[in-house]
């Protein structure tokens, strides 16, 4: 994702954050799961940084949402442990983090922490829609 349209979806997420009343974390990433812009709300806890670049490296990764993560995770128990020691990354099953698609091919991910699992969804959700319509 570029640089212009992340800031799109960052803005939107956060100003979606604030009409709910939360101080949240955004981070957009590249296909390659390069971090392309990260900001935190004022009155967001001090990891929540690092939380919402997790959430996003893992869809770019899994190639799917980060909370969709939990259920392959429970599919597949043996598996995650495998695929986290490959990653120069830690994997989570946190909600928050949505994949940015170009038809079938992952062009990035951005994802939310700060707020309830269900407030970061609604945050992403309203910042991929707005990267979308840039």
């Amino acid at each position: 994702m570029e640089l212009p349209k992340a800031r799109v979806a960052l803005d939107a997420a956060l100003a979606y954050a604030d009409t709910l009343g939360v101080r949240v974390s955004c981070c957009v990433v590249d296909g390659a799961g390069h971090e392309v812009l990260t900001a935190r709300m004022p009155g967001a806890f001090w990891f929540t940084p690092g939380v919402a670049r997790a959430k996003a490296r893992t869809a770019v990764a899994m190639g799917m949402d980060s909370g969709d993560v939990a259920a392959l995770a429970t599919t597949y128990p043996a598996l995650m442990p495998v695929i986290d020691e490959q990653l120069p990354f830690t994997l989570t099953t946190l909600g928050g983090g949505l994949v940015v698609r170009d038809g079938d091919a992952v062009r990035g991910a951005i994802a939310v922490s700060g707020a309830s699992p269900g407030q970061d969804v609604e945050c992403a959700r309203v910042a991929v829609a707005a990267a979308a319509a840039h």
